[in-house]
């Protein structure tokens, strides 16, 4: 994990949320070691957020970054493969039910882009501005790489995150 900012004004957090070793679910993750040493605004930290979703709030609030940008892969299996959707992250919280549910898998070792938003938003921690660029996968295997319709998308997103930050 990245050290913290002493100076928290204006600071941007892009972060990866991805499954390690199951190919293009574990994209947050990868895509963030393929670009993190590219050249960024000073006021931007890239890291990886591929923890528990209670970590990622305990994060959130040791940052209190005035943007977030989170980028990963979820299944909505309404697109094709390599479909992005780039949105406006709704911060309405999500009902005790759900939050409870997600925080015990979140226990259990279920690492995802919804179980962070969800255990987020619940307790507030996302600013106002904050975006979500999330990719439909095709290959969930377990293994390393993306598969060619993920793979294919990655600079776009890189231009997504860019023109946000």
């Amino acid at each position: 994990m990245a050290e913290a900012h002493t100076d928290h004004a204006g600071l941007t957090l892009v972060g990866g949320i991805g499954l390690p070793w199951l190919r293009d679910l574990d994209f947050g993750t990868q895509w963030i070691e393929r670009v993190k040493d590219l050249d960024w605004p000073a006021h931007v930290l890239i890291e990886d957020l591929s923890y528990a979703a209670h970590r990622v709030l305990h994060r959130l609030q040791e940052l209190v970054p005035t943007k977030v940008v989170l980028v990963g892969a979820m299944p909505r299996d309404v697109d094709l493969p390599g479909t992005v959707r780039n949105y406006m992250l709704d911060l309405t919280p999500p009902p005790d039910e759900e939050v409870h549910e997600r925080l015990g898998e979140a226990a259990g070792g279920i690492i995802d882009l919804d179980h962070t938003l969800a255990v987020c938003r619940y307790w507030k921690a996302f600013p106002a501005d904050t975006v979500v660029i999330e990719v439909e996968p095709g290959d969930r295997e377990f293994g390393l790489g993306f598969s060619d319709e993920v793979e294919a998308v990655v600079d776009d997103v890189v231009a997504m995150v860019r023109s946000v930050v």
